[in-house]
């Protein structure tokens, strides 16, 4: 008599790094109900509550769910026969009273859709890489560099990461350590901003910056012209400087609501006694008193019978605190847009702003960022002298 060979297969077990890759594609959610497998009510750890379940059978026994097939007790055990459920859910595709409704291409259908699930809802980088670029020039005498652990904790603190070491779109810096006394020391600026931010430019159009991080020290004419240089289609992310109990720190220091933006307002103010018709008007002088305010006594006799316009807040005084948000700097940006199409359509003659400003880093370079120089008047920008009144030192053309 010819003994029958035993073809039953048996359960094999499974790897434990083959559960860690079960639980990884389905991020501890159940394939079919999509319940949370993880019990954090414990005090002192979670419990993962999640089974492993087999589509085809882990054996081929008569009572087991699924388990006639041709796949050996290996192949039943690796991880594309295998996927997460809740208790629950096992049980019930597992019963006798349900096995039939839960075939192995349904099955297979839903835990590959929701593994694809997971991988599209986390394609997402939690910190976001950006380019630096960091300007550092002598103000008031003093030159001082800003430190890289203080760029990357700003980025951080914004959702971002950066100081890569890739030149193309790592880092760009601008040093000017020239004293802002030396009459050439604006041409060397004009310069040196230009050639960095024809770089800057070039990785933009290759698509190798996907966000650009100002982080700058200069004085304010060089921020403006800065920011007149930038594109206003990239994304670009401007970080004040906040100087406290001596400790320097780049970050938004008050919450981004509605509370805390202030108003702005442009109009004409009377210092002067200016007569003359407006369609004939080529020059006007604006002053944006944001950090202090700019003195009309103390504006060049040079521009004596313009128009003097100012930019400012509308209730607050002018203060260093005064643009503490994103939504304060947006504020501002669209004030100062509205301001150039206002003088625009008062001046439709104008061809030069003189432009008087006393404003923190980021105001400045976003009076440059808003401003069109191939389509606006030009901008003269002014630098505040040892005896207080001001000096033409750099213009923005087109």
């Amino acid at each position: 008599m010819t003994e029958e060979l035993n073809t039953a297969i048996a359960r094999s077990s499974i790897p434990d790094s083959v559960r860690e890759r079960i639980w990884g594609r389905a991020a501890a959610r159940c394939v079919l109900c999509s319940d949370w497998l993880i019990d954090s009510t414990e005090f002192w750890h979670s419990i993962p509550t999640g089974e492993i379940a087999h589509n085809v059978g882990a054996t081929s026994g008569p009572n087991s769910p699924r388990g006639k097939s041709t796949l050996t007790a290996e192949e039943r055990a690796q991880e594309a026969n295998l996927f997460l459920v809740c208790r629950g859910c096992h049980k019930k595709i597992d019963s006798l009273q349900h096995r039939d409704s839960y075939s192995v291409e349904f099955l297979t259908s839903k835990k590959n859709e929701h593994e694809e699930r997971v991988r599209q809802v986390t394609d997402f980088a939690t910190l976001r890489p950006a380019t630096v670029l960091r300007v550092v020039a002598t103000v008031r005498g003093t030159y001082s560099p800003i430190p890289a652990v203080q760029i990357s904790e700003a980025l951080r603190r914004e959702g971002l990461t950066g100081m890569g070491a890739d030149t193309r779109n790592g880092v760009f810096d601008i040093s000017l350590p020239d004293p802002e006394s030396a009459s050439w020391s604006w041409a060397r600026a004009k310069e040196l901003v230009n050639k960095t931010v024809d770089r800057v430019l070039d990785a933009v159009a290759a698509e190798d910056i996907q966000v650009l991080s100002v982080f700058a020290i200069a004085p304010v004419p060089v921020l403006i012209y800065l920011g007149s240089r930038l594109d206003d289609k990239t994304e670009t992310a401007l970080f004040p400087r906040q100087r406290k109990d001596g400790w320097d720190s780049w970050a938004w220091t008050a919450a981004d609501s509605a509370a805390t933006v202030p108003a702005f307002i442009a109009e004409q103010v009377i210092a002067r006694d200016v007569a003359c018709a407006s369609n004939t008007v080529e020059e006007v002088v604006v002053l944006v008193s944001l950090s202090a305010r700019v003195s009309c006594e103390r504006i060049p006799d040079a521009l004596d019978g313009m128009p003097i316009w100012e930019l400012r807040p509308e209730t607050l005084t002018p203060s260093p605190d005064l643009i503490d948000s994103p939504a304060a700097l947006g504020a501002f940006g669209e004030t100062w847009r509205g301001a150039l199409s206002l003088l625009e359509a008062t001046y439709p003659k104008a061809r030069r702003i003189h432009l008087i400003a006393a404003v923190p880093i980021t105001a400045a370079v976003s009076l440059g960022r808003h401003h069109m120089r191939d389509a606006q008047p030009e901008l003269v920008l002014y630098q505040r002298n040892h005896e207080g009144s001001y000096d033409a030192v750099l213009e923005v053309t087109r």
